[in-house]
Parts: structure tokens; sequence; C-alpha cells
């Protein structure tokens, strides 16, 4: 235990000194992406103008400064967790830098992530960001969308609809025609009834034809 932590100790103080050399490693604090989506993590690097690279490799840690290797260029090792969804960006020969993007994010990729940098020649470095980039990743959220309230729609009544019913002068003909035939109708059953009640045998009265008497004096009598 002692012996990791004086290790870890040794490496800081020796990384700190080739920071203080010229030898650097630059990342952004945080990154953010939507899972299923891509983000991009920024690296670039210095080195002093004296030393003088024969190769540039570019390696990335997760977890922490010392976690497991998760991509190296050099070597083309990729993790199995990002196998197919890391894509080097970087251009670490002409701009120095050594970005990564990431493809279809997942929960999981939610990390810390450090860069690091690692030449050959005379003298060989190795050099590593310390506080490394941040990554978090958001689940994906429908778009928000307005309701707009709708009022249903009304119908104005056409003038046939408002104004009010009436019979066609045709309809009142006809009614009035049946209403005088039911009137007369009914007076000639009438009479009919008194004509065949004067008639009827054992009347003291003279037969009447017309259903009325024929001497106004019958009536007083």
């Amino acid at each position: 235990m002692m012996d990791s932590a004086l290790r870890l100790l040794l490496l800081s103080l020796s990384v700190a000194m080739i920071h203080g050399n010229g030898f650097s490693v630059i990342q952004t604090p945080r990154v953010e992406g939507m899972e299923g989506g891509s983000v991009d993590i920024p690296c670039s690097f210095t080195y002093p103008e004296s030393h003088r690279p024969r190769t540039i490799g570019i390696y990335w840690r997760r977890n922490q400064f010392h976690g497991e290797f998760i991509f190296n260029v050099s070597t083309g090792f990729v993790h199995p967790d990002y196998r197919g969804r890391i894509e080097f960006l970087g251009k670490p020969d002409t701009e120095k830098t050594g970005t990564i993007r990431i493809n279809r994010l997942r929960w999981s990729d939610a990390n810390w992530y450090f860069c690091g940098v690692e030449t050959t020649g005379d003298v060989p470095q190795r050099w590593q960001s310390i506080p490394g980039t941040t990554l978090t990743v958001r689940g994906w959220q429908p778009p928000r969308t307005t309701t707009q309230l709708t009022t249903p729609e009304t119908t104005t009544p056409s003038r046939r609809d408002t104004e009010p019913r009436t019979l066609e002068p045709s309809v009142i003909l006809i009614i009035r025609s049946l209403l005088a035939l039911g009137i007369l109708g009914i007076a000639w059953g009438m009479g009919i009834y008194l004509m065949k009640k004067a008639e009827a045998p054992g009347n003291p009265r003279a037969p009447i034809s017309s259903g009325f008497p024929s001497d106004p004096r019958e009536v007083l009598c």
C-alpha cells in the first residue's frame, strides 16, 4: 500500500517537473453528451523546442490517472467497451492534438478520461494530463411542445333555421276544405237522423219530408 502511494507521488512529481520543462497536456475540464449521440473529448499537448521526437503516440485512460487503457493510437488498442465507437480526431504530428470522439454514447461512458502522450527518439518521453476530463451523459428527452387549446367550431344557424316555421298556403287551404266537409257531413247526418225519426211508426205527426215541420204552429203546440 505504501509502495503504491510512493510510486504515485513520485510519478506526480515527475509529471509536474515535466510540465515545468514545457511538457504538458491540456484537456477541457468537463464535456457533456446525450445518450445515443456523440461527444468529442479535446486534448492538446506541448513539448519544448529542444525535444525532437521521432514518433508521437496518443493514449487514453479512464476512471483515474492510473486507470485502465481504453485507446492507444500507436498499438491500435481499443477497449472492448468502446470497440467500434471511438474515433480518433487528433493530429499529433502537425497540430499537437489527440482529441477523440465517442459515438453511440451509453450511460456507462460517464467517467473521467485522461489523455497521455508518448514519444520515441533519442530521449523517449511520456506525459499525461493530471485532472483529465469529466464526461457526463444525459438521457434523451422528447422536445417540449406547447398544446394549443382549441374551441369547438360553432356554426351560425342559417336564416331558415332561425325563422319561425309557417304552414304553406296550400296546406291551409286543404285544412279549411277538410273542416268544411266535416261540418257538412255532420249536418247531413243530423238531417238523415231527423227524417228517419219523423217517419217512424206511431209518430202522431205527419211525415216531414224536409226533416223540419211545415207549419210553424206545430212547433208551439
